[in-house]
């Protein structure tokens, strides 16, 4: 392997070329990002959380190790990242929080650390939060199909983070250390990837070819439209589509302490967190079509999510938009997990994308797991890695992820 070209230039890209170099790769490399600047599609867009909360055991073993990774990020490259482990708080209905109390030892046994809550400490840590309903109307009530609070699940591990600058620095550092073998090519567009008997030979740019060993797709949502303009077949290409997800900054309520909350989940998926001296706000649109639109929709929030947020939070109706913006997550419409392996028909493209908003959280360790693939053919440091094979959907072995916001 002597030359590797790597199509995306946020963070999964750029994990993915510093962990090469440093588990020991010296051939050349070349990143190509289609804007004028590293980072700055779905990665500086993100909701800049990381949890390790989740349904299957390759997401709690990858944000594991991933979270370990932010924690030692300023040490190792010099840049601050906003690391701040201040928690995931999860609400549940009674239902549901049944349910969550019995998935617990799985967590327990992945060393996942959570901690469930009463709704009275629910309410201790959300400052001016009603976990019940008896404040509301009963039409209120029922217009939103609101239920009362039974618990609380509390990521101990859980965080925020500032993706955008540990992106660029996993590329820059790269090409500070080797700067005769990486090369990043910026506003450049891939028109399309050259397949010749069963393999890649490299992309075309505009005019120019870059031929390669190794053709690496970590362009998120745009993945499986860079290889249909390949030529490549709906029954080969990937079940990821572009998903609009919109965000929010609001002045929070006007309450002592709503800025030391961690980032919390409430009714209907609508989650908030502390952004600076204002809340972040946001919450998957369900009868979002796909597609590359990424306006941002002032009615969804003043008409929906924060009439959620009124009937839960004292003074939300105070909650008034200062800045908004839309970004889109790398569907995987099958089972909402990434795909980290080489296309099964074309033996030398690896497939990194279709993380399903789980990208940021799990950059460092899909990083270390790639490298590791392709220099030593196997998943070394998380080896359930292997269960993220693009073969898995012909196969019917879905890794079915339920705990996606």
């Amino acid at each position: 392997m002597d030359k590797v070209i790597i199509i995306g230039g946020g963070i999964i890209g750029g994990s993915i070329l510093y962990h090469l170099y440093k588990n020991g790769y010296r051939g050349k490399a070349v990143i190509i990002e289609e804007m004028d600047a590293l980072a700055q599609g779905s990665t500086s867009l993100s909701a800049g959380g990381f949890r390790n909360i989740w349904s299957t055991e390759v997401n709690m073993k990858l944000t594991t190790y991933s979270i370990k990774r932010f924690s030692e990020a300023e040490k190792e490259f010099g840049v601050s990242i906003g690391f701040d482990q201040r928690g995931y708080l999860f609400t549940f209905y009674e239902d549901n929080f049944n349910m969550i109390k019995d998935f617990k030892p799985n967590w327990d046994r992945a060393g996942v650390r959570t901690e469930l809550l009463t709704p009275e400490e629910i309410e201790k840590m959300v400052p001016g939060l009603h976990t019940s309903l008896e404040h509301l109307d009963p039409e209120i009530v029922e217009f939103l199909e609101l239920k009362p609070i039974a618990g609380g699940l509390l990521g101990l591990d859980c965080g925020l983070v500032n993706p955008t600058p540990l992106a660029v620095a996993y590329i820059e550092k790269t090409k500070e250390m080797y700067p005769e073998l990486v090369e990043i090519k910026l506003k450049t567009h891939v028109d399309r990837i050259i397949f010749e008997g069963g393999r890649t030979k490299g992309v075309i740019t505009g005019s120019e070819t870059i031929e390669g060993d190794i053709v690496i797709l970590a362009a998120g949502a745009w993945s499986a439209k860079i290889l249909e303009d390949s030529g490549v077949p709906d029954e080969q290409n990937i079940p990821v589509v572009p998903l609009k997800r919109m965000l929010y900054v609001v002045n929070p309520p006007e309450i002592e302490g709503v800025l030391d909350i961690p980032f919390t989940i409430i009714d209907k998926g609508v989650y908030f967190r502390p952004e600076a001296m204002n809340w972040l706000v946001g919450k998957a649109k369900e009868e979002q079509e796909p597609g590359f639109d990424t306006e941002p929709e002032k009615d969804y929030y003043e008409e929906f999510i924060n009439y959620i947020m009124q009937a839960r939070i004292d003074g939300a109706e105070y909650c008034r938009i200062q800045s908004m913006w839309g970004g889109l997550y790398a569907h995987n419409t099958k089972d909402k997990n990434g795909i980290v392996s080489f296309h099964p028909d074309f033996e030398n493209l690896f497939l990194a994308t279709g993380f399903s908003g789980h990208g940021v959280m799990e950059a460092p360790g899909i990083g270390q797991s790639v490298s590791e693939f392709l220099l030593k053919g196997k998943f070394e440091t998380i080896p359930e890695v292997s269960q993220l094979d693009y073969k898995r959907f012909r196969e019917n072995k879905l890794v079915k992820e339920t705990i996606v916001i």
